[in-house]
Formats: C-alpha cells, structure tokens, sequence
C-alpha cells in the first residue's frame, strides 16, 4: 500500500469533530430486532399497515414491568427492573437469545435443539442509550463472556444472567452501567430468521473470505452478497474464522457492521414492497415490555427516511480477554481505567471520545467510521464508491465535490483518523493512502475519487 504525506485536506473547511448528532429516535432498537421493528417505518401512513400492526400487536409477547407491580411478584417473565424513563433520555437493552424454539429440523440440525442445547443465554447484549437533550445516540455492544456480578447469584459471564430469567439480565446490565433501563426486547433465532428473509435479505461487502463451517457461514471470497435468513444468522454469530485473534471481539465488529447494512438498505424505497410480511415478521419470536408497543415504535421511527447513518454512534464496553482461566472458566474482564471512564462519560453525557470505539488486536468495524466521499471528476465512479462503502458497513455521509485542483484518486486521513484508514484500505486496496496533519474535518477519512480511478 502506498502513503503519502499532503499538507492540505481535500475539501473546503468544516466544523472539526464528528458532525453533530440530530436525535434519533429510530436508533433505539437493536442488531437483532432492529432490523424487525425499523421496518414498520416504511408503512408509517398506511392504514393498511395500521390494520397488520393491530394484528402484530396481539400477537406479540409482552412483558410486565415495574417493582411495585403486583402481577411480579406471581410471574416469572416481569421486567421487575425496567422502570419509566426520565426525561430527556431513554436506555433500551436489546437481547438476541440462543433459544432453538421454533426452528425447523433443518434449522434444528445446524444449530441444534432445545434437548442439546439446554438452558438459555444472550447470544447478542446491546445497550441503547438515547439522550435526547445532548441529541446522542449510542449503541454499545456488550461481550458475551464479560465476567460481571449477577445480582443474586454471584459473578459469571453476563450472557449467563438470561438463564435465571430476562429480569435478570436487566438488573446484571443496569448494575454494569449504573443506568437504569427503560425498555426491553427480545428475539430469538427463528424470529431473526424470519425477519431478514422478509427483508429479502440484507447487502453486505466484506474484505476477506468469511468461512465457519460450525456457525454454517460460507463466504469464500471478498466482495458483495446478499445474506437471507440462515446466512445472515451465521455472519452475526461466526466465531471461528481463520485470522480472528479474539473471535468473540471479531463477531461484535462483524455485527456492528451488518447493522449498518441492513439500516442502509431500510432507507430504500423498495422496502415498500416488503411492508406486509416485515410486520407479520413481527407477531412471533419476539418480545417486548409492555411500555413500548408497535404504535409507538412506527411513530417513533417514521423518521426513517430522512435520517442520516452519521447519526448512529456505535461502541463497545472496553474489554480485554482474562490472562488465564478463573476457576477453569475462560473470561472477558472490563479494561480499566477505559471501562470506568466509558461508563462515567456515558452516564454524565461527556464526549466519549475514543472510549469504546474497537478493542485490542481487533480491527475496528466498519460501522465505527464515518466516511466522506470526495467526487474529483470521476465521471460518475464515485457514486459506485459510496454505495461500495455503504454495503460494506461504513457510517458514509454522502458525496460532495472534491476542491478545486483535486484530481488523484486516494485514501486521506488526519491524526483522528490514524488506524482507521487501514480498515477503508482493506476494502478499497486500490486506493492509495495520504496523510494530512491538517485532518479531515467532519468525517475519520476522506475518500477522494478521481478520474484515474479505474474500478475494482
């Protein structure tokens, strides 16, 4: 890879720092069930969709909520620990669970079934913090194998909580955070299934072939794909592929990235075609709080095609993997002093910086890289850039015109953007890279494409 040094940045001047964030109330959801419920957005208007929400509605599993409700104390799935949000901000824990209920036997056969694999877990934790006062949203992937305190019964690994019950996990992960949570869903691996199968699959790129033959993923080549039901579930859960150095860090980078996608592809207006069987989608293998309903989600995400990816601010608890087993348990410990900081920012609605923003000996996702896309007279090539980019998970702002006198195709990065471009080279290997000690102002790295760009 080629590197240069430039003295000037590639556009006219910006604010510095990343853009500011608009509220976004359409990000409050989840990897998992995001992908679900963002798509009622498309019918927001429809009285036809009105009428299938209403359905969906009935159908939904709902869980009552709230310490002085007098059905918890006699049920066993109440989110005692989900309370009313105060005002200004709203924390929504987002569960993707292990449980093999209504797969099909080939489903069963890949994955296993619920005499195999007994119990239940949290394959997938993410912790949602909006703050409307601040205009932030924050989505923070939570590591499996964390080794956290379990209210009641000790320490273990977080994604063990689920199993004494969803309350559990509420209370495991409003101890972690100091943060009280506000609303809780829940989908399986049937209904992420069918979810992204009703999507008609979700468009991603990758830089490298992809291949786990335990989690069913079979991606033998860099490039594009259009992943449906079984395929989607294998990326977002693939833990054993070759050059992980920690695969548990590499499937949080690799779900944070399909995310992305999947909202880019939630912001065409061919998801119309996808309406009806998006929200039937939603009458199984999922569940919610009894505070927030599928009205509110629609009216909450009717948004949708107007906002912008930038507005989505991904991270992770830092975390480094134990340096030997505890008591032959193999664990994830909080990476002190960035954990405390992390949190106490978060909580307090300082700047997070780079708190949170990759983990150690894992690149970081695309999904935590924002991406300007500069047109130097490219006749058009770089409008294929953009969408490139935009498939492979990158947080792309849009294209605008690259300044006057600016013709090379390349990569150019600022000290804010150092160990970041590596990731965009990866996936444009052509491009070369050039760094600036003036920055990119307004995004991590500026793509310029030019008229000596000649396609992949």
């Amino acid at each position: 890879m080629v590197e240069t040094v430039r003295r000037r940045p590639a556009a006219a001047p910006e604010p510095p720092g990343r853009p500011p964030r608009k509220p976004r109330h359409v990000v409050r959801l989840s990897l998992l069930a995001m992908v679900a419920l963002l798509s009622v957005a498309v019918a927001a208007g429809s009285s036809v969709a009105i009428a299938e929400i209403l359905h969906a509605e009935h159908s939904v599993q709902v869980f009552q909520t709230g310490q002085n409700n007098p059905r918890c104390s006699t049920e066993v799935n109440c989110l005692a620990h989900v309370v009313p949000a105060a005002k200004g901000a709203e924390n929504f824990l987002i569960l993707g669970s292990d449980s093999r209920v209504d797969l099909s036997k080939g489903q069963q056969s890949q994955y296993g079934n619920a005499s195999q694999v007994t119990g239940q877990r949290s394959d997938t934790i993410i912790f949602v913090h909006q703050d409307f006062t601040r205009h932030r949203t924050i989505v923070v992937s939570i590591p499996r194998d964390l080794r956290v305190e379990i209210p009641g019964h000790g320490m273990g690994k977080i994604n063990s909580a689920f199993n004494y019950g969803p309350d559990s996990t509420v209370q495991t992960v409003s101890h972690l955070f100091k943060m009280p949570i506000n609303h809780y869903i829940e989908i399986n691996f049937s209904g992420f299934i069918k979810v992204v199968n009703a999507m008609g699959g979700v468009p991603i790129c990758i830089d490298k072939p992809l291949i786990d033959t335990l989690a069913g993923l079979h991606l033998g080549h860099a490039g594009c794909y259009t992943l449906k039901g079984s395929s989607a579930l294998a990326f977002v859960r693939a833990r054993h592929i070759q050059g992980d150095s920690i695969p548990d860090f590499s499937r949080i980078s690799r779900q944070q990235q399909f995310l992305r996608a999947a909202l880019q592809k939630m912001q065409s207006p061919s998801e119309l075609g996808h309406v009806n069987q998006l929200i039937q989608a939603l009458s199984g293998d999922f569940v919610r709080d009894k505070g927030l309903t599928l009205y509110t989600i629609k009216d909450l995400s009717a948004q949708l095609a107007t906002v912008g990816q930038n507005g989505v601010d991904f991270r992770v608890v830092p975390a480094v993997p134990a340096p030997q087993p505890i008591n032959g348990v193999d664990y994830v410990l909080l990476q002190q002093p960035e954990a405390s900081k992390f949190f106490g920012a978060l909580r307090n609605g300082r700047s997070l910086g780079r708190l949170g923003l990759g983990f150690q000996y894992t690149p970081f996702s695309p999904a935590q890289i924002t991406v300007q896309v500069l047109d130097a007279g490219s006749g058009g090539k770089a409008q294929q850039v953009l969408s490139f980019l935009q498939r492979a998970g990158f947080a792309v702002l849009g294209l605008k015109t690259a300044a006057a006198g600016e013709t090379k195709t390349e990569i150019l990065y600022g000290p804010a953007g150092a160990r970041l471009q590596n990731v965009v080279a990866s996936y444009l290997p052509k491009f070369p890279l050039a760094y600036t000690k003036g920055g990119t102002p307004g995004a991590d790295v500026y793509v310029i494409v030019g008229r000596d760009y000649k396609g992949p």
